[in-house]
């Protein structure tokens, strides 16, 4: 049901697995679903409610995949590439619609008028009957907590998962979802710049801030688990 996307049974089917999946489930669950479920997200291009009902299972998702496995066998290292792959693709195409959902002024027009004239993507909307469903508040609430989880995964697809420094390292490494965050931060600065007075956006305004909340977050707690590592080993371990 959740690939059927040229009828509204995918809304049926994404909604019923968003209100009745449980949220704390065994990391092979996820391993196992997550490329399932980047397939079924990725039938529809542009949809706010479809893409929101994604985002609030990926980030539960995220809870509890671990990217490192202390077994050093070739089944774990193939877990642990499988569960690169995906996260990386899923990063990706929230970086991609960004765009969309930002309402990031991209593109322009021509006073040329022998060039056409490309209209913007058309999106597509969820019945209002199925969407009552999802619990969802007015547009405003809508809004802003779409954000939050769209900072909230890219926070997560940031470094490697370690939460050790290497102190012998020459040079600090950079993972790839980094650099990619760090890319699509130099390519949206225009529009947050002080000294420009570009088109700014209030949804990209929230999503700084809550991207600025889910760093210090993941900060603190790193932070957090390093000194108790260090004092209190046996309750670290059993964490």
């Amino acid at each position: 049901v959740l690939f059927h996307s040229h009828t509204h049974a995918c809304y049926r089917g994404t909604i019923l697995l968003y209100l009745l999946l449980p949220s704390r489930c065994a990391p092979e669950f996820y391993q196992n679903v997550l490329p399932d479920w980047l397939e079924a997200w990725t039938n529809i291009d542009r949809c706010p409610e479809f893409d929101f009902l994604w985002l609030a299972l990926f980030c539960r998702s995220r809870k509890y995949l671990t990217r490192r496995n202390p077994n050093n066998d070739e089944q774990a290292r193939s877990v642990e590439r499988d569960w690169t792959r995906a996260w990386r693709l899923i990063r990706r195409r929230l970086l991609t619609l960004c765009q969309y959902w930002c309402l990031l002024p991209i593109g322009g027009t021509t006073t040329d008028k022998s060039w056409t004239q490309a209209p913007h993507p058309r999106s597509r909307a969820c019945p209002s009957k199925l969407k009552a469903l999802a619990n969802a508040g007015s547009s405003y609430e809508e809004g802003i907590d779409f954000v939050a989880k769209i900072a909230k995964l890219l926070v997560a697809s940031l470094g490697d998962g370690s939460t050790t420094i290497d102190m012998a390292a020459t040079a600090p490494s950079m993972s790839e979802g980094t650099a990619d965050i760090l890319r699509f931060f130099s390519y949206v600065a225009p529009y947050f710049h002080p000294s420009n007075l570009g088109s700014w956006t209030f949804t990209l305004g929230a999503f700084l801030h809550y991207f600025c909340y889910e760093l210090a977050c993941r900060m603190g707690t790193a932070a957090g688990l390093r000194v108790l590592r260090r004092n209190y080993p046996a309750v670290c371990d059993s964490l």
